[in-house]
């Protein structure tokens, strides 16, 4: 509860100290005085977000302080909140003198004061807030079942997501991976290291280059010997010779035919010393070694190629992550397993829950229309029916598994949901009905209607505030209105007016009370008759403040 008010620079308000307390506390002024500042000040001690514009013309900064009646217990009686905003967007938030975040500002001072603005029956025409409602109502049982069920809800989401996210996943890497297995196959015999494709290229082309001249050698010896196939070179250059000396003179011959032979044998020994160096074997060695590199290095190309690498580095990379993924795939097919079991689990936990608190929503909407109905026949709505309709749905939500519709029906008129039949004042009196319908534990402390009560008038005017009235004694209610009748009821009436450029709050004496409500009467203040109604408003208030039953037979 606030006890007390001060507000420096917000709106039209220079400098303005508010006595508050329990009870029903109204503001009230001409239009334009500045009834919005103060309102719009408790916005920002609500916590609300700032405008510039909320800070007084030529002012750089504005300042709301607040004391609170504490609801529980501690080291201090009261709480001491303090928001100061300035042109330049810096909040600054207090809490008994300590400075807080915002948001910690907010949530706490969110917990302690309600502000509802005359179009606050637009929220009756929000499916969700509809459904907070119901559940406010149906009180801590409703409110702990929901909370089961959407934490419920949400681990199953969280679950199906997982297993989503990991078929997804197991199918991109299937895909990425589909030749994997038979790479790593193809390049398990490889023994691959970084820069061997490089190495094998250039080892390859220097035993190339060996095997080629070794051929070479071997193709010119075996023009020189002949081999196996017939005579060569060497067998002719002899037979030709021998052929000479046999043509020669004897005397010529003997000279000549030592040094034949000896030339027959250098060339025959030339000829041995080829073969030995370009021997079979040696050249088969190479052939094979050029043999398996070919092999190897063609079947790294075709791998590079397959899997769009530019080096046997990236095959490596690739190797390494179509492990991985192999391993993955493996170990994933146990999870998304125990995973499918899980949801499964969690979707019957769901479902019991639902259901559940589906039969905690059909008694809390029949005992809610009960109560709201009750109300509005006190608010001059006797021949209307206000209804909590309740509609399945086909999937589970976190919310549960049905929508909540309020409708209305008067007049022997169908059933038709708020929005569609019900007028502004209609919508007025259903809320101040729901307030009061809902649990104790759903209000706080402090309820701040700003002119809640437009579109009423005469008779339905006065039965609002008398459930104004009614709330009042269960927490505390500050009313900004323009109805006499009303304003009347109030244990605390506060005025507003101008005084030059500046705005002035005040509490009214007795006195003052009566030529305000005089002229909220007629518009004069000084009129008798206006007067003496409101002299006896002010009588019947104040025989009213002390009944139990605010709704008497006639009223």
């Amino acid at each position: 509860m606030i006890e007390e008010l001060s507000i420096r620079n917000v709106g039209g308000i220079a400098s303005a100290s508010i006595p508050l307390g329990d009870g029903l506390t109204v503001l009230t002024g001409e239009s334009g005085t500045g009834k919005s500042s103060v309102v719009r000040a408790l916005d920002l001690l609500g916590g609300k977000r700032s405008q510039a514009s909320s800070i007084r013309a030529g002012q750089e900064e504005a300042t709301v302080d607040a004391v609170l009646a504490r609801d529980v217990s501690g080291d201090s009686p009261v709480l001491l909140a303090r928001r100061t905003i300035s042109r330049g967007g810096r909040n600054r938030t207090w809490l008994d003198d300590r400075a807080v975040p915002l948001s910690r500002f907010s949530s706490v001072m969110g917990e302690r004061l309600r502000i509802q603005s005359q179009f606050a029956q637009m929220e009756l025409l929000d499916p969700k807030r509809q459904m907070d409602i119901l559940d406010f109502f149906g009180g801590g049982e409703a409110r702990n079942l929901l909370g089961s069920l959407r934490k419920v809800f949400e681990e199953a989401l969280s679950c199906e997501r997982s297993l989503r996210s990991a078929r997804e996943k197991g199918a991109e890497l299937r895909r990425r991976y589909r030749d994997g297995e038979a790479i790593l196959n193809a390049t398990h015999g490889l023994r691959l290291s970084p820069g061997c494709d490089a190495a094998w290229e250039k080892e390859l082309e220097a035993i190339s280059e060996r095997v080629g001249r070794l051929r070479r050698i071997r193709e010119c010896l075996l023009g020189m010997t002949g081999g196996q196939s017939g005579e060569g070179l060497l067998d002719g250059l002899e037979s030709s010779g021998l052929g000479v000396l046999r043509e020669i003179s004897p005397e010529e011959r003997g000279r000549l035919e030592s040094l034949f032979s000896h030339g027959m044998d250098l060339f025959r020994r030339f000829a041995e010393e080829l073969r030995k160096s370009a021997g079979e074997e040696s050249l088969q060695e190479l052939e094979t070694e050029e043999e398996i590199l070919e092999k190897k290095t063609g079947i790294l190309r075709k791998i590079r190629r397959t899997i769009g690498a530019s080096s046997a580095e990236e095959v490596l990379d690739y190797c390494e992550e179509a492990r991985r993924a192999s391993e993955w795939l493996q170990e994933e097919a146990a999870r998304s397993s125990a995973l499918e079991e899980q949801g499964k689990s969690l979707r019957k936990e769901a479902s019991r829950l639902a259901m559940e608190l589906r039969r905690m929503r059909q008694g809390s909407a029949l005992e809610l229309e009960k109560k709201v109905n009750t109300h509005l026949e006190n608010l001059a709505m006797g021949d209307a029916r206000f209804s909590v309709k309740l509609t399945g749905l086909e999937k589970i939500r976190g919310s549960g598994a049905e929508e909540v519709l309020f409708t209305l029906s008067s007049g022997g008129r169908e059933d038709l949901p708020v929005d569609r039949c019900a007028s502004g004042g209609e919508l007025s009196r259903i809320l101040l009905a729901l307030q009061l319908s809902l649990p104790g534990s759903s209000l706080p402390p402090t309820i701040i209607f700003d002119e809640v009560e437009a579109g009423l008038g005469g008779r339905a005017a006065l039965l609002a505030g008398y459930k104004l009235l009614e709330l009042s004694r269960r927490c505390q209610v500050v009313l900004v209105t323009h109805e006499a009748t009303i304003a009347s009821l109030a244990r605390r009436h506060l005025a507003v007016w101008r005084e030059g450029d500046s705005v002035a709050v005040r509490e009214l004496s007795a006195e003052e009370r009566i030529a305000e409500i005089a002229r909220m009467l007629s518009g004069n203040e000084s009129l008798a008759e206006a007067r003496e109604h409101a002299r006896k408003l002010l009588h019947t208030a104040e025989c009213l403040s002390e009944q139990k039953d605010l709704f008497p037979k006639e009223v």
